[in-house]
């Protein structure tokens, strides 16, 4: 019997009251379930034996390097054992119940990876790992149920995932001693050419692995491949293939062909011939996001229609498959089109984007936010990261005070935006504590009665005695954390002002994270002058997205999803200019189809048109919603 070797994926466990810390991650090689642990200072192999119920022997066992001893920031591998799977505690009856409300169920299907799997529901890797750590995600048996979270499904983008992808490799990288590397399978890739880039054959590739078939290889896995001499220079073309890397070497022989695009505009009367690539489908699922934006898309085109501007829409389903893009190149179908709007991934867009930048035809990715296609003839919708906080460097100019909140777990990746944000500008921090309301009740009843205790580690007044306009920034890693920090704010800000003491104008800055919450009291953002920023925003309140709805609901049977808002804003802008502004390129050109603006700089280095609005949401007192 072969031994099965080989892929292996890692679940990011995150610190939102999860079994593991910070400083932990779940592992499956060769079928057996670890947990990476990175040392601390002040670790040794008796503490750490006694924190997981382990032997010395069984960690140098697992570990070899450990004979020459622990090194703080050192990744090891914990082997897994039956103490550190904490659910067992709780009734299989309460977990079912919980379960039901939490998830939903999907049964693996042949071909199934968690990667496709993630794609098909917009989930994150990390986080569909987490939630069936029980399962070894190189190993999905076909019958297996998987557990979708209700409450992450189309949260996750193609990016996140791509680059939570390289991250498992890399982390597994860290704690391999043996003489072979791991490898990221990407779109386009198989068995022959993996061996190929990486210096070995097909049948021992396959034997890395564990393999049987070359169908083994499937986009999305992470597979073992032979590490060689050569390894540094194989690693940066891992990086130039990701979707969130931007190319290097490649990438500057890229840049240098880029040529200035040139666009004709469209005669009145003359009919527009668009082609829209979307992956109405991935492993045979319907992707509902994306037929959202198909729909949104035909309202807009129709509404275009009314104003004298027709179109005539040809659908292509992409199914995110590079063999099927390339049939719809090869067939000549996309040389007469005016405009191709798609495919929303990177990696099936730039060969797109090639041919038509051989016959003059504007490209629009509408979703994605590209790292590495460089050509003049393509319009990004999405606004790049770089210019995320263009709209608020103003309130961390030191001309107000600013304070920082965190709590017991915090985002990281929020705190490390912010800390880069703020730059020398001075800041006060603060660590807030929850304390339930009964115990506040008997502090408050004693103090009454005259005895001095101390103030409730609740109590977010003293941070609002003050006459200074205030910033408060809320690093909370979790809804619940999030949603008491800003029932703290409000609720000292009242009692201040009832007892007519002074209490410090304030706004806080939020984490557009905070939308995908679902529990969080919203009303709460109104109290706190909560400022957010997002790549998009509608109001159902204003009357274009008003309007657009109730027809979207009449044509459909449906609420719009952001999908269609987008699909609708795509159709709206870059139809009508084929007549008029398309020959400047929409430089300098401001468009607001609905509530979202749209103006298109172009990138020095990629030639690439893209959006530089960020919406800024501000949630003001009297429970009404600006935008900026």
């Amino acid at each position: 019997m072969i031994k099965r070797i080989g892929i292996t994926a890692i679940a990011i466990v995150l610190s939102s009251g999860a079994l593991f810390a910070q400083n932990e991650q779940i592992v499956y090689i060769d079928g057996a379930k670890y947990t990476v642990y990175t040392v601390v200072k002040g670790d040794t192999l008796y503490s750490l034996s006694k924190k997981y119920g382990l032997t010395i022997d069984q960690l140098t066992e697992a570990n070899p390097t450990l004979a020459e001893g622990l090194k703080a920031g050192q990744n090891i591998k914990i082997p897994h054992v039956k103490a550190l799977d904490k659910s067992s505690d709780k009734s299989s009856k309460k977990i079912a119940k919980r379960n039901k409300k939490l998830f939903r169920n999907y049964i693996v299907r042949k071909g199934d990876t968690m990667y496709s799997i993630a794609r098909i529901y917009g989930v994150s890797v990390a986080t569909l790992i987490a939630d069936n750590s029980d399962i070894d995600p190189a190993h999905l048996a076909v019958g297996a149920n998987i557990r979708i979270r209700r409450s992450e499904i189309g949260t996750a983008t193609e990016q996140d995932n791509r680059a939570q992808l390289e991250q498992q490799k890399r982390t597994m990288e860290s704690v391999t001693t043996d003489s072979y590397s791991y490898h990221v399978v990407h779109s386009g890739e198989d068995a022959k050419s993996i061996a190929s880039r990486f210096g070995t054959t097909v049948k021992k590739l396959l034997a890395l692995n564990g393999f049987t078939s070359e169908a083994d290889v499937r986009e999305g896995l992470i597979i073992k491949v032979p590490k060689t001499s050569d390894t540094k220079s194989i690693e940066k073309t891992d990086e130039q293939t990701s979707i969130d890397k931007p190319t290097t070497e490649e990438s500057k022989k890229e840049q240098d062909r880029v040529v200035k695009a040139t666009f004709k505009a469209l005669i009145p009367n003359e009919r527009a011939e668009v082609a829209l690539m979307l992956p109405l489908t991935t492993a045979e699922r319907r992707q509902q996001n994306f037929i959202d934006f198909y729909q949104g898309f035909l309202l807009g085109a129709d509404q275009l229609r009314l104003n004298g501007y027709q179109s005539h829409i040809h659908l292509y389903n992409t199914a995110h498959d590079s063999s099927r893009v390339a049939d719809i190149i090869e067939s000549g179908e996309l040389k007469g089109m005016n405009l191709i709007v798609g495919p929303v991934y990177e990696d099936t867009l730039i060969p797109v984007t090639r041919y038509a930048e051989k016959h003059s035809i504007p490209v629009v990715s509408p979703l994605a936010n590209l790292t590495q296609t460089t050509a003049s003839n393509l319009f990004q919708m999405s606004p790049r990261p770089s210019s995320k906080y263009d709209k608020v460097k103003s309130l961390f100019d030191g001309s107000q005070r600013i304070v920082i909140i965190s709590s017991d777990t915090v985002d990281k990746d929020y705190e490390n935006e912010i800390m880069q944000l703020i730059g020398q500008t001075p800041y006060i921090t603060h660590k807030y504590v929850y304390e339930h309301p009964s115990v506040i009740e008997k502090r408050e009843k004693a103090r009454a009665e005259g005895a001095e205790v101390a103030p409730s580690p609740s109590d977010l007044s003293p941070l609002l005695e003050s006459d200074q306009n205030t910033l408060f920034v809320v690093l909370g890693g979790t809804e619940v954390e999030v949603d008491r920090i800003l029932a703290a704010l409000a609720s000292a800000n009242i009692s201040l002002k009832s007892r007519s003491m002074k209490a410090a104008p304030y706004m806080v800055f939020g984490n557009n994270k905070w939308n995908r919450y679902r529990n969080i009291d919203r009303a709460l953002f109104f109290s706190n002058n909560v400022i957010m920023l997002s790549t998009y925003h509608t109001d159902r309140t204003v009357e274009p997205v008003r309007k657009f709805s109730a027809e979207y609901i009449k044509a459909f049977g449906s609420m719009p999803s952001l999908y269609a808002y987008r699909g609708y804003d795509a159709a709206t802008i870059f139809i009508q200019t084929l007549y008029d502004k398309i020959e400047s390129g929409l430089i300098n050109e401001l468009f607001t189809p609905l509530q979202t603006p749209y103006s298109f700089t172009e990138d020095e280095q990629s030639g690439v048109r893209v959006n530089s609005e960020w919406i800024r949401i501000n949630y003001n007192s009297n429970f009404t919603i600006t935008t900026e």
